[in-house]
């Protein structure tokens, strides 16, 4: 494993990105006494950088990838080695120029990463099964799920039973390297909220068919993207696996879920999806595909949602002024109080009652017998106790992304296609 990189002097410290991500068992997986088959992964642990490595797997849900949770483990760990040891490997030549350096780096990630991170992640499935041999009660439960052929395929090789798929996100203060194998989706948000899709959708992968590690030359299924940060980056990125998007009832509808974490960041802040994720991916999953769904979200603090301002209004000024020789109320000056400036507005109802309360003192006044004349004072020379003040209404809980267009249904959906052979079930 290798040793972070260390900028050296001459280059300016980068603003720090952050993550954030959970894993939620699906609904289906749930009822089924399933355990979750994905898994998420990020580097550092304080989930803070740059450099910063997230990494997401979902394990494959056929009866014949009865492991794959385990294989879905064992992908994001060997992913993110794969990565720390390409920054140290990447390091820049002091003598290259910037160019030549990333030059350098897509070229090694592009030729070396694909099928380090498959090689690794067979060396571990192979340990795993040297002292966890697959037993013949494991086989025999194939045989209960009219899939006569995935005992034979399991005996053949053993692997598979360790399928998953693979996302990957590594950033630095120079650029951004996206690694996919199978389904699931990585987006980019940029800072006007347009959501993207860095690598073009695998056209061959509809329903629930995939790509997948387990498959015989997995290596060559596996996307990469550099992108070089010379301009403006990206203010959002979302990885998400294929549980997610599958509870919409359309791609426009998933898309918008980025730009609308996006803007929750900003307005609410980081704490507020911490503690909102997790209930969030549940909704998706009961109220849609029913699958196991794991999100990670990476972004530069600069979006964080600063401080509310609040504004301490002065007291109101008296001033001196006979006393009134009246005993009736006079008129209270209007409370003002200490509120955020986006509230700082008064109630649409209060607005509202304001001319109806006028025209009623009007009309009381006019059946009064005049009273004797007394001297004008201003309100603000009143002497009786101030106004209570207005409290402001209470806080809104946060919105959450909007999910009221996610399919209503009970269950995963059937495939309505199948691929070849060397895809697998998700």
């Amino acid at each position: 494993m290798g040793t972070a990189p260390q900028l050296p002097p001459s280059v300016p410290k980068p603003s720090a990105w952050r993550v954030v991500g959970r894993s939620v068992q699906g609904a289906s997986h749930a009822r089924l006494g399933a355990p979750n088959q994905d898994a998420i992964q990020w580097w550092p642990e304080s989930g803070v950088g740059p450099p910063l490595i997230l990494s997401l797997s979902d394990g494959h849900g056929s009866p014949r990838n009865f492991r794959s949770d385990v294989g879905a483990k064992f992908a994001v760990e060997e992913t993110t080695n794969v990565m720390r040891e390409l920054l140290v490997a990447s390091r820049p030549d002091p003598s290259d120029t910037l160019t030549a350096s990333l030059s350098t780096i897509k070229r090694t990630a592009e030729e070396r990463a694909p099928g380090e991170i498959v090689r690794r992640w067979r060396a571990a499935v192979a340990r795993h099964l040297k002292d966890h041999p697959i037993t013949e009660e494991e086989l025999g439960t194939l045989a209960k799920q009219r899939d006569p052929k995935a005992r034979r395929d399991i005996e053949k090789d053993p692997q598979v039973a360790y399928g998953a798929t693979l996302l990957s996100v590594l950033i630095t203060s120079e650029f951004v390297l996206y690694l996919q194998l199978g389904d699931g989706d990585i987006l980019t948000v940029a800072d006007n909220g347009e959501v993207t899709r860095p690598m073009a959708r695998d056209p061959r992968l509809i329903a629930n068919e995939t790509t997948s590690l387990c498959m015989t030359d997995a290596w060559r299924e596996v996307q990469i993207k550099f992108q070089a940060l010379y301009g403006p980056h990206p203010a959002l990125i979302l990885l998400a696996t294929d549980g997610y998007a599958n509870s919409f009832v359309n791609d426009a509808a998933f898309l918008k879920v980025g730009s609308d974490i996006l803007d929750i960041l900003r307005t609410d802040g980081l704490e507020v999806v911490e503690q909102n994720l997790s209930g969030w991916l549940k909704d998706a999953s009961e109220a849609g595909s029913g699958d196991d769904i794991t999100m990670g979200i990476v972004f530069p603090e600069a979006i964080l949602a600063a401080p509310m301002l609040v504004v301490q209004a002065p007291k109101p000024r008296r001033k001196r002024t006979t006393k009134p020789k009246t005993t009736s109320q006079p008129v209270r000056e209007k409370a003002r109080v200490s509120v955020p400036l986006k509230e700082a507005e008064l109630p649409e109802k209060a607005v509202q009652e304001m001319p109806q309360e006028a025209a009623k003192e009007k009309a009381d006044a006019h059946d009064r017998p005049a009273a004797p004349p007394v001297d004008v004072v201003e309100p603000e020379a009143a002497s009786t106790p101030e106004a209570a003040p207005i409290e402001p209404p209470p806080a809104e809980p946060p919105a959450k992304p909007r999910i009221e267009r996610i399919k209503d249904e009970d269950r995963p959906r059937e495939p309505s296609k199948k691929l070849p052979n060397i895809f697998y079930e998700d």
